[in-house]
């Protein structure tokens, strides 16, 4: 529920024939944003046509939606605050074992293109946060035995100093840089084999994460992948009961602000399609249950 594919398979090709050319980032972000608003303004029309259960769902999805910061977005939120909610999404992720999960999506792609190419598979991580995902990874992938070579990356210099440190200390062989997603102009094309994104899409506009694919795809020899949550009622009593286990107010905010955001698969795919036009572009449900995985691969 709440991922609309009925209305959205008859909605999304239309917008996509009547989108106005982009030329640059500016026109990138306001297109997509202006084509996601259509959709959005579309589908209760849509769904008429379809019967009272689909508009039902619509209705309902409409009123979940929100524009919300999460805490984790405030900047003028606490900072101890701000650290203690990553170190529970951290300990949430652990207990999902999310790390491995998003290293099994990887996996197959991770093995082709060492094979292919004979060396280790270059990978950069946009918005790492905390950076336990790439720290993860390099510590799953010596136990798979796959070769890689990871560059995590955020915005904020802060992150990026505190990740190098922890990276130091666990003896892990990760480079953490600041980075721009929106403006990987400094970077030589082809420089990495895959560009990756976890548990973050939600946290920008449908423009930004155009931005976002249409830089990674310049910079990366494979592709694209992102994983998020997926957008689905189910989720609304699993995630929040985690921050009630954790005790913890802030926590349980920022879940439920997060579940009300989520991108559905076909709002990834529009947005992955119009940033990427001559990519393979598929959004789906992950072999396992709450996340959305979108791949955006050279064809």
């Amino acid at each position: 529920m709440l991922q609309h594919r009925a209305v959205d398979k008859q909605l999304v090709p239309e917008i996509l024939l009547a989108l106005p050319a982009w030329s640059d980032m500016s026109s990138l972000e306001k297109t997509t944003n202006q084509a996601m608003a259509r959709l959005h303004r579309g589908r209760r029309q849509v769904a008429k046509s379809l019967g009272w259960l689909q508009s039902a769902e619509i209705y309902l999805d409409d009123w979940i939606r929100t524009d919300l910061p999460e805490y984790l977005d405030d900047p003028g939120f606490p900072e101890e605050r701000r650290v203690s909610i990553v170190q529970l999404l951290h300990r949430f992720n652990q207990g999902v074992w999310a790390y491995q999960r998003f290293f099994n999506m990887l996996k197959p792609y991770l093995q082709r293109i060492e094979q292919q190419q004979g060396r280790a598979v270059r990978i950069l991580e946009l918005a790492s946060g905390s950076g336990e995902f790439s720290l993860a990874l390099a510590k799953i992938a010596q136990r798979s035995g796959i070769s890689i070579a990871i560059t995590g990356s955020d915005y904020f210099d802060e992150h990026v100093n505190a990740c190098n440190n922890k990276a130091l200390r666990l003896g892990l062989n990760v480079e953490f840089k600041q980075l721009n997603a929106f403006d990987l102009s400094e970077i030589a094309e082809n420089s990495y084999d895959l560009v990756f994104i976890a548990q973050s899409l939600h946290h920008f506009t449908p423009g930004q994460v155009a931005m976002m694919i249409h830089q990674a795809m310049r910079v990366a020899h494979t592709g694209f992948m992102g994983v998020d949550g997926q957008r689905s009622l189910s989720l609304f009593a699993i995630v929040p009961s985690a921050g009630v286990l954790m005790r913890s107010r802030d926590f349980i905010h920022d879940a439920w602000i997060t579940l009300r955001k989520f991108y559905t698969e076909s709002e990834l795919t529009m947005i992955g399609q119009i940033a990427a036009p001559e990519a393979q572009v598929i959004a789906r449900r992950s072999t396992l249950p709450g996340y959305s995985v979108l791949t955006v691969m050279h064809a």
